[in-house]
């Protein structure tokens, strides 16, 4: 019995090893694609953010914010909304008083209107759109 569990280990062992070199040598000769491929999955994660975004200002978009029914709906949306971008780094970074204003909104739902939320939808929709754009351009230029 001890020399099958010798022989196992040994095996094991001998597949660790070849597991590590084979790593080492991706790490060493193959840095460029694996990057890529992170980049790839980054980019992935940071579009299907974008385009739940932009799903929720569509909803935005068909509700009214001189329905009362419909502005609890409105003042929720903005909350996810508000909650998405401030998980994002990136989109946290780039609107820090686009998301302060959304939150007043989302705060004190009596203070918005129909055109407020007009306005704050369209800067919202520039601002994804533009994240967008700069997104793709890194992607381009193979920028991390």
């Amino acid at each position: 019995m001890s020399a099958i569990v010798n022989a196992v280990s040994f095996v094991a062992n001998l597949l660790q090893i070849g597991a590590a070199g084979i790593a080492i040598y991706l790490f060493l000769f193959k840095r460029q694609t694996i990057r890529s491929v992170l980049s790839l999955l980054l980019n992935y994660a940071f579009q299907a953010t974008l385009s739940e975004l932009k799903s929720k200002l569509e909803r935005l978009n068909d509700l009214s914010a001189s329905d009362p029914e419909e502005k609890d709906e409105i003042v929720n949306v903005m909350g996810d909304i508000v909650g998405q971008l401030c998980g994002n780094p990136t989109l946290a970074q780039k609107c820090p008083k686009l998301i302060r204003r959304t939150a007043a909104y989302v705060d004190k739902p009596q203070t918005l209107t129909e055109p407020r939320k007009r306005g704050l939808v369209s800067e919202l929709r520039e601002t994804i759109r533009n994240a967008d754009v700069q997104n793709y351009d890194k992607l381009i230029k193979g920028q991390p």
